[in-house]
């Protein structure tokens, strides 16, 4: 969790605000025999970028917008995308992170691998969100004010001056 009261002297000032505290609880999926027609159609409903494949209630992998053109439109074998199946362009070893994870290592992540999701898992491996860079660019502003905050206050309390 994160908050506004600024470190004591010995203490480093830092906000710790995880990726359960933004990620999208709310997860669309498929199964890996649905067709691809059936992921793009989830995704333009739903206004999203991807779709969580899942069998049984286990993750099988991530459906991306990425995915359906490098794995099927740009594959160009003229098959429609009522018969392929979603198995075929998913990212079977999608990456995952824990629910206490850190925005910036998330972030971190995100660009050091080249993604734009990651997955979030719980203590016992349940998948229980999804978080996208989108969801750490719409929170940037309201860290960087309550870094902003809490580094004012330190000053202030140490008689600290801006100049």
């Amino acid at each position: 969790m994160w908050a506004l009261i600024p470190p004591d002297e010995d203490e480093e000032a830092r906000v710790r605000l995880t990726v359960s505290d933004i990620m999208n609880r709310n997860i669309v999926y498929v199964e890996p025999e649905d067709s691809v027609y059936k992921a793009a159609k989830l995704m333009k409903e739903h206004g999203i970028g991807s779709v969580v494949v899942l069998k049984s209630g286990e993750l099988k992998g991530l459906v991306t917008e990425r995915d359906l053109i490098t794995r099927y439109i740009a594959k160009g074998d003229g098959r429609r995308p009522e018969d392929v199946k979603v198995s075929e362009v998913m990212t079977s070893n999608p990456v995952v992170v824990k629910e206490n994870t850190e925005v910036d290592e998330a972030a971190r992540l995100m660009v050091e691998k080249n993604i734009r999701r990651l997955l979030v898992v719980n203590s016992s491996g349940k998948l229980v969100g999804i978080v996208s860079s989108r969801d750490i660019i719409r929170i940037a502003p309201h860290i960087w004010f309550i870094l902003s905050e809490k580094l004012r206050m330190a000053r202030s309390k140490r008689g600290w001056s801006l100049i």
